[in-house]
């Protein structure tokens, strides 16, 4: 039921003018039992975007709460749940979802009547000399008629706001798995790049050697032999950065796990190639699990209660006590007499300077806040796994190229050097051959890397496991 202020006025009028004023307090009681399913609730259409047809394909089963378990590493698995457990920002989180649970409590007291015992004892003495002893004991119970639900719009308004709380929390837990799950991987990635390195300066000295002997035979110049010896020494230089990455990128998981940086060496495995094929588009339903999107709809809903709960404080309010009280001088007789006293009363705001007619309008600027954040929100998740499945889908096919003219560097490579040692080959030829190569296979490891982190985001900001076929191959590069 949906009331206006002048209905509202009109009830309460005819309602209690024509009564004696001995029924007034049972009129006011029946006054909100009678009322007590009305409530004032602002009238609005849809709040969402309007999403194109594309995404409206029909959900397929659920997918797994551990998204992280497409990857089969036991390593990550465990890792993750320690960083869930023993992360600070996790823990803050967890402490503002808990306050949030507290408030919603707090709030929903006053649907209930607020019940006290009093007991007390005061002592002295006259003039005279008289002692005087006054003893009382009683029980209190008051309670605000909810009569158009402006507590229950308030402890409604609270109780979205923890739920909002939660799944902040439940976003958080996710970003952060993504972000260990990532840095496990990055760690591989530099592991690898130093097994290059290695490749790379056996590779560099093999041919330097052989410049050397070139060189003394005659058949080499100076200069040749020493850009072999300054593309040898760069590997040191490639070396010491690699390092120095990988160190940081243990100490950022390391900060993530809630230890202390320097307190272990984690080392993850080299990522491998992830195969993706899918329908385009996202059903609408997949997006409405993400968190965030779960996060501003509830704050939404929060938002509209309290609208609510302000247009409700426009109108009368009902209070009701109720006591029980013994008063005696002597302990003995203290329970034997008692007097009970009821009390209705109702408060109509006259003149308040404007300050509840401003409370609604600002209630309301917050709401219409709140839903152009939902539906920002909404359009936000949608291009964002909407990119990282384009992203993830043409990264197949950037690999695949690099793995192809990686295989064509090869072999050139392996064909001058061999007409180098036949005496038949220029050495520019050579040391571009080896230039290109070295790149190529750094290219190849960081393309599977970036690929790697595009599946992360798609999976964990889409829960996508269940929409598309994802399929993770395990291959080694081809170092030697």
């Amino acid at each position: 039921m949906v009331l206006t202020s002048q209905t509202v006025l009109i009830h309460v009028r005819n309602l209690l003018v024509p009564m004696k004023p001995k029924f007034t307090t049972a009129a006011i009681a029946v006054l909100g039992l009678l009322t007590s399913a009305c409530t004032v609730v602002p009238q609005r259409g849809e709040v969402g975007p309007v999403l194109p047809a594309q995404f409206d394909s029909p959900e397929s089963a659920p997918a797994p709460a551990l998204w992280w378990s497409i990857f089969g590493d036991a390593q990550l698995d465990a890792l993750i749940r320690e960083a869930l457990k023993n992360n600070p920002g996790i823990h803050g989180v967890e402490a503002q979802l808990r306050a949030a649970l507290a408030s919603a409590d707090a709030a929903g007291a006053g649907l209930i009547p607020e019940v006290a015992f009093e007991l007390s004892h005061r002592s002295g003495s006259q003039e005279a000399g008289v002692a005087q002893r006054d003893e009382s004991a009683g029980l209190s119970a008051a309670y605000e008629v909810d009569l158009w639900g402006r507590v229950r719009a308030s402890r409604n308004a609270a109780v979205f706001n923890a739920q909002a709380s939660e799944q902040e929390l439940f976003s958080a837990q996710v970003s952060l798995s993504a972000n260990v799950a990532i840095l496990w991987f990055q760690t591989g990635t530099a592991a690898q790049q130093l097994v290059l390195i290695e490749q790379e300066r056996e590779r560099y000295a093999r041919i330097l050697k052989l410049m050397e002997v070139r060189f003394r035979n005659g058949l080499a110049a100076a200069s040749d032999v020493l850009r072999q010896r300054q593309l040898l020494e760069s590997t040191r230089a490639l070396e010491a950065q690699a390092q120095a990455d990988l160190g940081v990128l243990q100490h950022a998981l390391e900060e993530l796990l809630g230890k202390v940086a320097g307190s272990g060496a984690y080392l993850g495995a080299a990522p491998g190639e992830v195969v993706v094929s899918g329908p385009n588009g996202v059903p609408a339903t997949v997006v409405n699990r993400r968190p965030d999107v779960q996060q501003t709809w509830l704050q939404v809903r929060s938002a509209d209660e309290a609208v609510a709960g302000a247009i409700a404080s426009r109108f009368p309010q009902i209070n009701l006590s109720f006591s029980y009280a013994s008063q005696n001088g002597r302990s003995a007789a203290l329970f034997q007499d008692w007097i009970d006293t009821f009390v209705a009363s109702l408060a109509l705001p006259l003149i308040d300077g404007g300050s509840r007619r401003a409370e609604v309008t600002r209630t309301q600027a917050v709401l219409d806040q709140r839903i152009a954040e939902y539906r920002s929100s909404v359009l936000t998740a949608f291009r964002e796994i909407q990119d990282a499945q384009l992203r993830l889908e043409k990264s197949h096919l950037r690999i695949s190229s690099l793995e192809e003219q990686l295989r064509i560097s090869s072999a050139v490579l392996e064909r001058v050097e061999r007409q180098l040692r036949q005496g038949g080959a220029d050495y520019l030829a050579v040391l571009d051959a080896q230039i290109a190569d070295s790149s190529l296979r750094r290219d190849v490891l960081s393309a599977r890397q970036l690929q790697l982190e595009q599946l992360d985001a798609l999976l964990q900001l889409g829960h996508l496991l269940s929409e598309l076929a994802v399929r993770r191959v395990v291959t080694s590069l081809h170092l030697g």
